[in-house]
């Protein structure tokens, strides 16, 4: 659980702080939505599924960081906490524990 937790602070902080909209903004969107619900799937107890999800959430937004897109970065981010923070809140603040304040 604590490697899963620095990889999603990784995600965190790749997502920037860029306000323009992208065209991909949409993929994004949904990319992290689906990212974040197969985290959820995923049983907790097993750590190296959770560890995949993780991974897989990764390279998924890493495809918007390649193309240099911070916007779309920060896009597949949002949605990707507002996911996981509406269906899992419990693994939402366990993943990003400054959230709860």
């Amino acid at each position: 659980m604590k490697y899963l937790v620095h990889i999603l602070a990784v995600l965190a902080l790749l997502a920037g702080c860029s306000e323009k909209k992208s065209p991909l903004d949409a993929d994004a969107r949904d990319s992290g939505m689906r990212a974040a619900a197969a985290l959820v799937a995923v049983d907790h107890t097993d750590t190296m599924a959770m560890e995949r999800a993780v991974m897989d959430a990764k390279a998924r937004q890493s495809t918007f960081a390649l193309k240099r897109d911070s916007a779309a970065v920060r896009a597949f981010d949002e949605a990707f906490r507002s996911y996981l923070k509406e269906k899992d809140s419990q693994l939402y603040h366990s993943i990003f524990p400054e959230s709860k304040k």
